[in-house]
């Protein structure tokens, strides 16, 4: 991923613990981010943003994911099925 650019920048200091600077530095190395900053101000976007947006936004995206939708099919399934065994009855 090429760099971030934009905006000036301004320099902190953040003590990092050991496990997240390794998974930091297995993302560069697999060419996802090209730098610790750029991990680091993607992952502050991200946190931000987050706190913003409305918890129905984040289970609509989690639906229309692969994910939800799979989970969502077995629950139809799940439901369908106690449906049929009810009229069975």
């Amino acid at each position: 991923m090429p760099p971030i650019k934009g905006k000036p920048k301004e320099q902190i200091s953040y003590k990092c613990p050991h496990d997240l600077l390794q998974k930091i530095a297995a993302a560069i190395e697999s060419g996802e981010y090209a730098s610790r900053n750029d991990v680091i101000t993607t992952a502050l976007i991200l946190f931000f943003r987050d706190q913003n947006t409305d918890p129905k936004e984040h289970m609509i995206d989690w639906l229309k994911s692969e994910e939800g939708e799979k989970w969502m099919q077995k629950q139809i399934l799940t439901i369908m099925g106690k449906m049929g065994s009810a009229t069975k009855k």
